[in-house]
């Protein structure tokens, strides 16, 4: 006799379900890390896990398999209770790794050359020791210079880019150290003779030493890759005796700016004060604030030319505004901005001269003859010695105009950007 609940009701039928359920892989079941990318990358090909999924499990597997890695004890020996077992199991896995398939051609690659450049450390080193002993011994002391080696080892190149810039560092072929010293534009791929190696292993360096004994970014890779650079001396870097100032805009965002030309400069309120003890021109600056917060030099000129005013009377605004800033170095300025109707371009030009020659003779630069500008993102640097090469065509800047009632002090200062 059938059931109450059969006899009395229409028994439904659970669904059954439209696909195979299929397992998420498990990242620790793997033995290895070949196995791992070979097998999460034949699920996606199948439709089993999406790419977000792939992404996920692979980062998983990279922490679990390289997370303690180093170059004493690497996971590929660690994971072995015997080293005669590891090793004939990688040659396995090597003898399988297939470089030409699409999915994991790359991967495959850069484990070949990871192992073998683990299993060269000690000739890539000991070469890199003695030349960079040889080379800066008489510079930095010797923690410093196996910390240098290491770091320059450590760099994200192939094992046979390692060996070539250990050729050319031996071969003093790193940096073109004469365009550091040459006035004008010039390109980074010209500084580093044209070579990828030399590139990259500068780009690693940036930012070795930055913040020890008051050195900025570039100093120490500039001086550890080139014989005729130190950074001891005058000036940020010192090339075959001239003390250059280095301005270094690390920054690869397209768009990015460079340093200033100074580190001090009087505050908004030193110069509303300043204006605002000039009557002839008090009420149409106080006008101008009303609608903006900072005021640039060529907003400046054009105020003053509106009001008419004598040349002697501009020449006296000129010295008390322009000479609170830079200086007595201001006569071609005031000179230019005494003119009845005064070409704003022109004072704009004559006030970064005067900002540059002012930098140069305070004690605000320390004592250089040549200062540097480069820029990462646009692959280009500037040199100049005096203030009328930036306006001279020289050099060939990106435009920046400085204010005189600023927001903040720095933006009185030329922003010093190579095209």
């Amino acid at each position: 006799m059938k059931p109450w609940f059969e006899r009395e009701a229409k028994v439904i039928k659970f669904p059954e379900p439209e696909k195979k359920v299929v397992q998420m892989p498990n990242v620790a079941s793997y033995p290895d890390f070949i196995t791992g990318v070979s097998d999460l990358k034949a699920r996606m090909g199948k439709g089993e896990i999406s790419q977000a999924s792939h992404d996920k499990l692979y980062t998983d597997l990279i922490h679990r398999f390289m997370k303690k890695e180093s170059f004493e004890t690497p996971w590929f020996l660690r994971e072995y209770s015997s080293l005669d077992q590891a090793k004939k199991e990688i040659i396995q896995k090597v003898q399988a790794l297939d470089l030409t398939n699409k999915d994991t051609g790359k991967e495959s690659a850069d484990l070949l050359d990871k192992i073998y450049s683990i299993l060269n450390k000690s000739n890539t080193i000991g070469r890199l020791q003695t030349i960079v002993n040889t080379q800066l011994g008489s510079e930095y002391k010797e923690n410093d210079l196996v910390e240098i080696a290491k770091t320059i080892a450590g760099a994200p190149m192939q094992y046979k880019d390692k060996l070539a810039f250990v050729d050319n560092l031996q071969k003093d072929k790193c940096i073109n150290h004469k365009l550091l010293i040459t006035p004008g534009n010039h390109s980074l791929d010209d500084l580093v003779y044209g070579s990828s190696v030399n590139d990259a292993v500068f780009r690693h360096l940036i930012n070795y030493g930055r913040g020890q004994l008051s050195k900025g970014p570039g100093e120490h890779a500039l001086a550890i890759m080139s014989q005729k650079i130190t950074v001891q001396g005058k000036g940020d870097i010192n090339v075959q005796g001239v003390a250059v100032e280095l301005k270094m805009a690390t920054s690869t965002k397209p768009g990015g700016g460079g340093g200033r030309l100074g580190e001090i400069a009087p505050s908004t309120a030193d110069m509303k004060s300043i204006m605002a003890s000039i009557p002839q021109i008090a009420p149409a600056i106080d006008q101008a604030l009303l609608k903006q917060k900072s005021l640039n030099v060529v907003a400046f000129t054009q105020i003053v030319n509106q009001l008419n005013l004598q040349p002697r009377v501009r020449q006296a605004i000129g010295k008390k505004v322009f000479g609170k800033i830079f200086g007595n170095v201001v006569g071609d300025l005031v000179k230019v901005f005494s003119q009845p109707n005064a070409n704003p371009d022109e004072v704009r030009n004559q006030y970064i001269k005067a900002n540059f020659d002012f930098y140069k003779g305070s004690e605000q630069g320390g004592s250089w003859d040549m200062l540097c500008a480069m820029s990462l993102a646009r692959r280009s640097f500037a040199v100049m010695s005096d203030g009328t090469q930036l306006i001279d065509g020289t050099v060939n800047l990106m435009k920046n105009t400085p204010a005189v009632i600023p927001g903040r002090p720095t933006e009185m200062l030329f922003q010093i950007t190579p095209r």
